[in-house]
């Protein structure tokens, strides 16, 4: 019986929700760290600056691609949405994917990756270990 592979995918944005369907697909048991309390990445909007956010939007964000381009091949977007999706739209989109494609109960929301570091015997496992606040997990691939 063949042992299932582990994968870590780091972020819930537009990469990150592709990598969970991804390796779902390929048979893996995906786990997504996110370190905010919601999917998205750049398309989760809040007013305020959350801490440790990387790149941010705006309120009257955007997308300069038409909805034709920024979806995904499998998921379109409704013939009724806008033609250059606003933040909330794309947000919104987000979700509606992985309720879809049933990607939320392989995300762990609210948690952040501290280090990623090969096993020690990574050279005859392939394997790394990646630390979370207070865990460690060792893993046969990572996905950023």
């Amino acid at each position: 019986m063949a042992t299932v592979k582990k994968v870590c995918v780091i972020g819930a944005g537009v990469s990150g929700l592709s990598a969970i369907k991804a390796c779902l697909e390929e048979g893996f048991q995906p786990t997504c760290y996110e370190q905010h309390d919601d999917i998205g990445g750049i398309w989760y909007y809040t007013e305020d600056l959350r801490p440790n956010q990387g790149a941010a939007g705006f309120e009257s964000l955007l997308s300069n691609l038409s909805k034709n381009m920024v979806c995904y091949s499998d998921f379109p977007f409704p013939e009724d949405a806008p033609m250059y999706p606003t933040h909330k739209r794309m947000h919104q989109y987000l979700h509606e994917y992985a309720n879809h494609f049933g990607l939320l109960p392989y995300i762990r929301l609210g948690t952040q990756v501290i280090k990623v570091e090969q096993a020690k015997d990574h050279v005859t496992s392939g394997k790394w270990v990646v630390y979370t606040a207070g865990k460690k997990k060792k893993v046969n691939g990572i996905c950023i």
